[in-house]
Order: structure tokens, then C-alpha cells, then sequence
């Protein structure tokens, strides 16, 4: 486990062979990918159908009631529980019935590493980073650091935030309404005070963390906890951070105290547009919140009326047809093929574009054709990749049928222990608003108010 951040996604151009007499010609194809509610298979609800075979093929598929399907061990059995527990949101629960799996049966090796790799991740998703510090075991704690330490392993900068207080969140009566911006990648952007100072942030569901520019973290107050420099790992590489605090952080009238943060170079936090080659079409981040602050929220982000909703999640509410987001080290969505094949994608904010991965065209049998986009990916990356791209594929979430087109097919993926399917960027809210509970497990794209299944009080 790791702290991350999202990918930029910038498609320029796509290209597919052409059928007919002589040899296939390119074909240049101006629409970017699109995701859409598919209003003709409105209020459909696709059930699941397990297909797992392997435990552990069911585990990366979050597929919890294998063991009581198939034959497993005690060890397994306790595992899948505490998985589950995860997956409904009880994560101080989970992170208690995981220490106990690891410590119960450190025999079995497997279960033992996948148990800390995901209990790692609840500490840092419940930022109890002091207690995450001390996994480590003390004869190794004041040992030296080794040479080949891991600067992007969450338990170095679990050992950097251990001094940082409790975070504390307050919330206003009423709901807050924030003007929303878009950068010029597309990603959803609303002004934040940072101790008193406003800035224009990304919201990026991609990066467990918040980070801030270094030239913004010396205006606004922000310094660096440790002398030591640690790393972040983007999709583009591995990116120097310094571990911080921000002691305030206000969204309109929604304050944190005692958030912890990372702190990247200026010259990195920016993104390159066209050919990457022109300095003119460099364009400056200022910072991001990341999911460690949007997790804490009722978010509703609104493409067509350009704001952003936000108010303190309803405790204990469920939502209308079972939960569809988790946290596992990632926000993964899980969606339903028509066949009842669980897919789930990563939602992040950050990438401009939704992409899946071969996982997905190997379990819905999906149409592909070959073609060529161009990507830039978070802090300054930059790359031209050829390859397949999913024509059409229907799924289904929280009661919602959604269509999925010129989709960009990447090789398998994992987020952890878990296969990754695609990833959800921030065009999947271009034709309306993108709800995020992840207290209540909940991702929705809605049209407008009063559509079935979709009412603002849901």
C-alpha cells in the first residue's frame, strides 16, 4: 500500500482500421470516450452471478461469499469475514478482525501479507497514522532505515504523521455550495482556504492523499513535518513529497483541522497540453483534495449548472440497492454485466477520461477496435499509446444502466489485492452530477432532481 494520485487523461485522437477493398486505411475518430445513464434500460437492476473458482480469484473480485460455496480454510473463512466487514464500511471493525486474522494464523503466509497489506489500508483510510507507525516492530522501528526502503510505502509516511493530532471536521446546518471550475484537463476544481488563504483545488478521488504545491504550502503556512524527502507513485512514476499538516482547511463552511497532507515541488504540479512540447501550454495545479477529504463527504459534483454540493454524510443510511463503492486501498465501483458479471472500476476524478482494462473485455466478450490516443498523466507525464479500444458495452450500478463508449483498453490491473476493471474519470459527470457518499458506499450519476431511483434525498 501506497499513497497515490490519479492519472490525467487528455485523448486527442483515436484511429481504427477500415473495412473494405486494399489494405486497411486509419480511420481518425474525433469522439473522445463517453460514459452516459442509458435511459432505455432505466431502473434496471442486473444481480450478481458468481463465477469464482479460486479463493483467491474470488477475493480479488470481492466476492466474500465463496467460502460459503466452496470449500476453505479456517484462515480463508476469516479472511472473506473480515473483507466483507470492510466492503459494508465498518472499518474500525475490519481493521480489528484483520489484525486478528494476521496474528491468528501467521502460518499461512498469504493470508497473513493480504491481511496487514489491506489493514494498512483502513489505518490510513481512518488516518490513524501513530497506529500504523507501530506495525512496524520495535527492534525494527530503531534500527537504521535500510538502504532499499520503499519512500512510496505507506508505512514511511505513516511514521512521518504519527505527532499530527486527530483530525477534526465540523459541519454547517445547511449544505455548502461551492462554484465548480474545470482545469484545462477536465478535472472539477473549487476554491479551498488553506489556513486562511484561497486556492483553487482539483478534486481528485484518484489520490488517497491531499497535496499542495510547495510554492502555495510557503504561502499559505504549510510546512513540511521531517527533514526527509518521501515519494509518491502516480501512474506516470514516482514523484519526491514531503509529509505535512494543514492545521486549517475550509470548503465554503466546512472546516478540517489537523489534515494531513503532502507537499510536491511547484515544477511538477502541472500538466502539459497538445504535444507537451510548447512551455505556453503548461498549465499550473495548485493542489488537491484528495480522497482522504472527499471520503468524509456527501458530495454532489454538477457539470451542467457548475457547482458543487456538499454537506456531512448521513450515518447509517443505506442506500437504495446496496452499496457500490469501497474502499480497498482505492474508491473501486463495482458494476453488473447484463450477465450478471461484477466488474469494478477505480473512480478517479482525476483522470479526464474513463478506460478500462482487459479485464473487462475478457469477461463481457466486448466489441474492440485498434486505434492510437495520446495521454498525459499527472505531473507532467506524458506518453502516446497504441492499442484497443472498447466500441460498446452496457453496465449496470445502483439500479442505473450505463453506457460506455470508445472505451481504451489497458492491460489487467490491480488496486492492492483487487483486479481492476477500468477506471471512472471525471467525464463521467459531463452530462449531469456525480454523487459521492463513501460513508454510505454510494456513487450515482444523476440527470436531475426527481428522476426515479436517483431524488437529491437518496
Amino acid at each position: 500500500m501506497r499513497p497515490s494520485t490519479g492519472c490525467v487523461l487528455l485523448a486527442i485522437v483515436a484511429s481504427a482500421g477500415a473495412v473494405g477493398c486494399g489494405p486497411a486505411k486509419p480511420v481518425l475518430i474525433f469522439t473522445p470516450p463517453s460514459v452516459a445513464i442509458d435511459t432505455s434500460h432505466a431502473g434496471s437492476r442486473a444481480t450478481v452471478i458468481p463465477r469464482s473458482t479460486t479463493f483467491w480469484e474470488a477475493m480479488s473480485s470481492l466476492d466474500t461469499g465463496f467460502v460459503n460455496r466452496k470449500p476453505a480454510s479456517e484462515a480463508e473463512r476469516a479472511f472473506a469475514h473480515a473483507l466483507g466487514l470492510v466492503m459494508s464500511g465498518q472499518v474500525e471493525q475490519a481493521a480489528l478482525a484483520l489484525d486478528s486474522v494476521g496474528t491468528t494464523f501467521p502460518g499461512d503466509t498469504l493470508i497473513h501479507a493480504a491481511s496487514r497489506l489491506l489493514m494498512t489500508a483502513m489505518l490510513q483510510y481512518q488516518g490513524k497514522w501513530k497506529l500504523l507507525a507501530e506495525l512496524t516492530p520495535l527492534e525494527l522501528r530503531e534500527a537504521p532505515p535500510p538502504l532499499d526502503l520503499d519512500k512510496a510505502d505507506v508505512e514511511s509516511w505513516a511514521s512521518a504523521f504519527k505527532t499530527v493530532e486527530e483530525r477534526q471536521v465540523s459541519f454547517p446546518n445547511a449544505p455548502v455550495v461551492l462554484p465548480l471550475a474545470l482545469s484545462a484537463s477536465g478535472t472539477p476544481m473549487i476554491p479551498v482556504k488553506i489556513n486562511g488563504q484561497e486556492r483553487l483545488l482539483w478534486i481528485d478521488t484518484g489520490s488517497s492523499m491531499s497535496i499542495v504545491a510547495s510554492d502555495v504550502a510557503a504561502d499559505c503556512g504549510v510546512a513540511a513535518l521531517v527533514k526527509d524527502t518521501l515519494e509518491v507513485a502516480t501512474t506516470t512514476g514516482r514523484v519526491p513529497a514531503r509529509p505535512a499538516a494543514i492545521a486549517r482547511l475550509q470548503l465554503g463552511g466546512i472546516e478540517f483541522r489537523n489534515s494531513t497532507a503532502m507537499i510536491v515541488a511547484s515544477d511538477l504540479m502541472h500538466i502539459r497540453l497538445g504535444d507537451g512540447t510548447d512551455p505556453k501550454e503548461f498549465v499550473k495545479i495548485d493542489g488537491v483534495i484528495g480522497f482522504d477529504i472527499i471520503s468524509r463527504l456527501d458530495i454532489r459534483i454538477d457539470y451542467l449548472n457548475h457547482r458543487v454540493t456538499l454537506q456531512k454524510p448521513r450515518a447509517g443510511k443505506p442506500p437504495r440497492g446496496g452499496r457500490n463503492l469501497f474502499w480497498v486501498g482505492a474508491p473501486i465501483v463495482r458494476l453488473v454485466s447484463s450477465k450478471g458479471v461484477p466488474l469494478h472500476f477505480n473512480l478517479d476524478t482525476g483522470a479526464q477520461e474513463t478506460y478500462s482494462t482487459e479485464g473487462l473485455v475478457t469477461k463481457t466478450k466486448a466489441r474492440t477496435f485498434v486505434g492510437e490516443r495520446r495521454l498525459i498523466g499527472g505531473f507532467a507525464g506524458l506518453t502516446v499509446v497504441h492499442g484497443r479500444f472498447v466500441d460498446e458495452v452496457r453496465l449496470t450500478t445502483a439500479g442505473q444502466s450505463l453506457l460506455f463508449r470508445k472505451l481504451l483498453v489497458f492491460a489487467p490491473a490491480f488496486s492492492t489485492l483487487f483486479s481492476i476493471d477500468g477506471v471512472l474519470g471525471s467525464d463521467i459527470g459531463r452530462g449531469g452530477v456525480v454523487r459521492i457518499d463513501a460513508t454510505n458506499g454510494l456513487f450515482l450519476l444523476e440527470t436531475q432532481r426527481g428522476v426515479a431511483g436517483l431524488r437529491f434525498e437518496s
